[in-house]
């Protein structure tokens, strides 16, 4: 309330229920919402101000945004858009139930089978030229090397980065099919 920082645990707690809380129908906690994706854009933001530092994280997506852990965060929503777009969205399971937590954690360990996966899928697409562009262009961003150890506050903007990408992504399907 009066601008001071954020109570130390309240990152941690919000990234920890993040990857812990299943996604389901049968369980009524959800993964990553609007609530808790502004908890975590506000403990980031807050921390940088009170550093005297520029705000890290904008409202929407940046594609200007060079943090390795944004970038990772945005690779993991399009290797996941692809897989459901090859599947025709009907998984029961996508890469975000298998990998997100560990993938938010250790990206040099997870990224390089989600990448030889998304090949795969790839090539069940039509049109993949797009998909494979946004793949190079993300890879390329991050130097062609993934961060070996994500820290808390990188979690979280692997998390944020994440988030805006699909958000993102959506909003483009969803201009897509009212412009048909």
């Amino acid at each position: 309330f009066h601008g001071s920082a954020y109570p130390t645990d309240l990152l941690a707690t919000v990234i920890r229920r993040v990857k812990t809380d299943s996604d389901n129908e049968n369980n009524h906690f959800i993964k990553l919402n609007d609530v808790r994706t502004g908890i975590i854009k506000a403990c980031l933001n807050r921390k940088a101000r009170l550093a005297h530092q520029e705000e890290e994280i904008t409202m929407s997506l940046n594609k200007e945004n060079q943090n390795p852990a944004y970038l990772c965060g945005r690779l993991f929503a399009v290797l996941e858009s692809i897989q459901q777009r090859a599947s025709n969205y009907s998984l029961n399971r996508t890469i975000k139930d298998a990998y997100f937590a560990s993938a938010s954690v250790r990206p040099a360990v997870i990224f390089p089978k989600l990448i030889a996966l998304a090949q795969y899928h790839l090539s069940k697409l039509d049109n993949s030229y797009f998909a494979d562009k946004e793949i190079t262009e993300l890879v390329a961003c991050l130097g062609n090397e993934f961060p070996a150890i994500l820290s808390l506050k990188e979690q979280g903007v692997f998390m944020l980065g994440y988030y805006q990408q699909k958000a993102d992504t959506q909003q483009r399907i969803k201009q897509y099919k009212e412009e048909k």
